[in-house]
């Protein structure tokens, strides 16, 4: 079985810290960011706009991810 890359690990146990220590010291940038995401990515007209885009997007990401995964065995 393949392992996770070190760095990706500490890539993203540096970004749960910094996330945590956002909800505790600023909730207000917290909350700014949410209401971001939610406005622009999760807003129901843009999804429905443009939803074969990020379909295909994730597609092509996704089948890049499988073939990277599949060539390292």
């Amino acid at each position: 079985m393949t392992e996770i890359s070190p760095y990706l690990k500490f890539f993203f146990g540096l970004l749960f810290i910094l996330l945590g220590l956002g909800y505790i010291y600023k909730p207000t940038v917290i909350e700014r960011i949410n209401r971001l995401i939610r406005e622009t990515f999760l807003n129901d007209s843009y999804v429905a706009l443009h939803r074969r885009n990020w379909g295909f997007l994730l597609l092509l990401l996704g089948g890049i991810l499988v073939y990277m995964g599949f060539s390292r065995l």
